[in-house]
């Protein structure tokens, strides 16, 4: 049987920037994952149509009638599922005895909706590896397959290491995010799924693909892959895309001690009050290589923070990243402008704590409500939504109003401000925000500007002229063991999730689940 995969890219205007930028160039884990799974089982005719590597339709309809496949699989995310669906009705046109299958996190929060377009033969919800095998299996067979069903989830260290060559990886691996800091080879890696917390622009987005609490691979499993991909590539950094990296201090202590070899530089994202629980695990992961950081810190209001449910407060955020920095470690800090509730003060809180933090990196967007998450439905009972089109949904950067009852070109100052505050004033930030917002789907240029950036950052300049620009505050900080000390006083441990050894799911600490 000869089966081919699309990766649809982020609408359509992903048509040919493969190879542009390490956003533009990302391999699918998934689809990787669900290739890897099936040569396993013994079919190799496997075959991939990534739209980012092609001009247009008319060579993505080329290329699909040439290949002539039995089985067409498409991954479904909510930004492209116009874009999906057109493939699929362009695809019956030309062979309309070919069994189209969809997937992804967008069939998992909306499967009524996905159910009702004609073109999909079989809609697989939830995690795909062991049913898109039975799949395969049955129309070889001749045997009945439902039209839809959940996937099966499956032990995560019993699936074969995800098919990383199915994608031009020599160019994808020869991208590294964050260039400048990080260096080429740079591989990409997931120890995890799920998410064991719930904040409102988000969950229950995870719950709804993978289910309540996490699973995570062995460490062992982890350790195993990246000397793999050391064998064979000789990476010089990695990244984990893990929702959050540091949630449990046993699997994190375990993996510092086995990674301690391998001891190439990475980065992982984490929460704020994850970091001010865990200090000395920050200090260890430093140690084996960790050189940065990425933060949703979102706000500086504790009003909005918890109408966010981020189970974090201002406090919290500077903490964080006073014990990010105190370790010299990078940290790359995101914040949202424009949610619903936000008052002026509330931006003002934001502004000012990023001004407070100066992150050598820092990401700004306005709130966006995408299908899949509560902030979504309460934005859409309230009637706050402008523009419900799937194509907006990937547009966070801080330019297109989004909801009613906000005072965007406020909120554009506000992002400039901040933007800019890294170098010394508003009109700066003025033109870094333009460049931010226009540079977006010009690949090579934003390429560009962030690898000068990074460079810079990375360098020892840029720390002077921080200590320089911060030397009043800094006789007003803390140290990092006091700040340490205050923190675990003022925090409770977490509680329940999974064990790092079975990766089992288990309780959310705060009950909620």
């Amino acid at each position: 049987m000869k089966i081919a995969f699309v990766d649809p890219g982020f609408g359509k205007r992903s048509w040919n920037t493969f190879g542009q930028s390490h956003w533009s160039s990302i391999i699918h884990q998934g689809l990787c994952g669900l290739t890897a799974c099936l040569k396993e089982a013994g079919y190799k005719d496997i075959h991939l149509l990534d739209v980012r590597t092609m001009k247009d339709w008319n060579e993505l309809e080329r290329r699909f009638a040439d290949l002539k496949p039995d089985l067409v699989g498409i991954s479904m995310r909510s930004c492209d599922i116009n874009m999906v669906r057109e493939i699929a009705e362009r695809f019956k046109r030309i062979n309309p005895g070919v069994k189209i299958a969809v997937g992804g996190v967008h069939v998992s929060i909306d499967p009524e909706a996905v159910q009702k377009v004609e073109a999909y033969d079989y809609i697989i919800a939830g995690e795909g590896e062991i049913s898109i095998v039975k799949l395969v299996q049955a129309l070889e067979k001749g045997e009945e397959f439902p039209r839809f069903c959940w996937g099966e989830r499956p032990e995560l260290d019993s699936v074969p290491f995800i098919e990383r060559e199915f994608y031009p990886y020599d160019t994808a691996i020869n991208l590294p995010n964050y260039e400048g800091v990080f260096h080429p080879p740079m591989v990409t890696m997931l120890c995890s799924r799920g998410c064991m917390y719930n904040c409102s622009f988000c969950a229950p987005h995870s719950r709804s693909h993978f289910g309540k609490g996490v699973r995570l691979r062995s460490v062992k499993n982890v350790i195993e892959e990246l000397r793999m991909l050391n064998d064979r590539y000789k990476f010089n950094s990695v990244k984990f895309y893990d929702y959050t990296f540091s949630q449990y201090p046993e699997w994190v202590d375990e993996f510092c001690d086995m990674y301690a070899p391998i001891g190439k530089p990475f980065w992982i994202q984490s929460r704020a009050d994850l970091i001010c629980k865990q200090p000395a695990l920050i200090k260890k992961l430093k140690k084996v290589g960790l050189k940065l950081i990425g933060v949703g810190f979102e706000s500086g209001s504790d009003k909005t923070l918890k109408f966010l449910r981020k189970g974090s407060t201002r406090d919290i955020n500077l903490r964080a990243a006073q014990i990010i920095k105190s370790n010299d470690i990078l940290l790359s800090a995101s914040f949202m402008l424009g949610i619903p509730g936000e008052e002026e003060e509330d931006v003002k809180a934001t502004v000012s704590l990023a001004k407070e933090m100066r992150p050598h990196f820092c990401s700004v967007a306005f709130f966006t409500p995408i299908p899949g998450n509560d902030l979504y439905q309460y934005s859409k009972d309230n009637d706050l939504i402008l523009n419900d089109d799937p194509e907006m949904w990937v547009e966070f950067s801080p330019e297109v109003p989004k909801i009613r009852g906000k005072d965007y070109e406020r909120l554009k100052m506000a992002a400039s401000e901040i933007m800019g505050d890294r170098f010394g004033g508003k009109l700066t930030g003025r033109i870094i925000r333009y460049l931010y917002v226009k540079t977006k789907y010009h690949y090579k240029l934003r390429g560009f500007l962030v690898h000068c950036y990074s460079k810079w950052v990375s360098s020892g300049w840029y720390g002077m002229m921080q200590k320089l620009l911060r030397r009043d505050n800094c006789r007003r900080s803390h140290n990092a063991e006091d700040i340490n000390s205050k923190i675990l006083s003022d925090l409770p441990l977490s509680k329940g999730g999974p064990s790092p050894v079975s990766g089992k799911i288990g309780a959310d600490p705060s009950g909620r689940f």
